[in-house]
């Protein structure tokens, strides 16, 4: 099968990227300088109001239009400001809801608790929340945050707030699996950080992978210097342009032109 990735600039108001197999259009890609692109920045915004109703809050991170944050994208770091402790809530979800107590399932690290205090017990307007653009603001609606940061590399993706080492679902074969998990805890990430082979991960080699996981830490250090030293709202990191994220994330030695 031969794939191609073609990418046209030819018009400055517009990037074109299309991924060809066998001379049939598989993927595009339309980027436009003229509409804002968000998702995947990271800014530390501030909380301008909160709806107990929806359990969601209003956002200001600094574009001129306020972002939603809905309690299910909360981080439970976040619920010490509200007195609680991010444990509780796990042991609160593993004690089972209608159907009965949790069937002596262990709780992943990192993993997202089903139960939450109400976000009004958690923040507070004026709170200063770390968030990222999920997904880009429809009409009047604005775009969609979340305090679960994910920065790709191009073989890894770092999750601060997974703080453990794991492997892409997409990656099925439990051989290769375990093999990819081995070689990321023989390179000893720093703890408290979590991080996720991605599929381009697949048949790299330890060196590649460390190269990778190395770029990703000074870059996590370098955000982490900017959120110490800004005020909210402001921007924090911005996620790359739209042939650099494709090429990253899609281009491999499968493409052949």
């Amino acid at each position: 099968m031969k794939q191609e990735m073609l990418i046209n600039v030819a018009q400055p108001e517009e990037c074109r990227i299309a991924i060809v197999e066998d001379g049939v259009l598989e993927e595009l890609y339309v980027e436009r300088t003229a509409q804002d692109n968000y998702v995947g920045n990271i800014y530390k915004g501030v909380v301008i109001n909160l709806e107990p109703s929806i359990q969601a809050a209003f956002v200001d991170f600094g574009v001129g239009r306020n972002g939603f944050l809905h309690v299910s994208d909360i981080e439970p770091q976040y619920f010490r400001q509200g007195g609680f402790k991010p444990e509780d809530a796990v042991e609160r979800d593993d004690a089972g809801g209608s159907n009965g107590p949790s069937r002596g399932r262990q709780r992943r690290p990192g993993a997202r608790p089903r139960v939450k205090p109400p976000i009004q017990d958690i923040l507070r307007r004026g709170d200063e929340v770390l968030v990222q653009v999920t997904k880009e603001g429809i009409g009047t609606k604005g775009p969609t945050l979340s305090t679960y940061i994910s920065i790709p590399g191009r073989y890894l993706v770092l999750m601060p707030a997974l703080g453990r080492v794991g492997v892409s679902r997409k990656i099925e074969d439990e051989s290769v699996r375990i093999k990819l998990r081995d070689v990321m805890l023989e390179l000893n990430p720093p703890k408290g950080l979590g991080f996720i082979v991605r599929t381009a991960g697949i048949d790299r080699t330890k060196k590649e992978l460390s190269r990778d996981l190395a770029y990703l830490l000074r870059l996590w250090k370098v955000i982490v210097r900017r959120i110490k030293k800004s005020a909210g709202p402001t921007d924090i990191y911005e996620e790359s342009d739209m042939i650099i994220r494709t090429i990253r994330d899609i281009f491999s030695n499968d493409v052949d032109s």
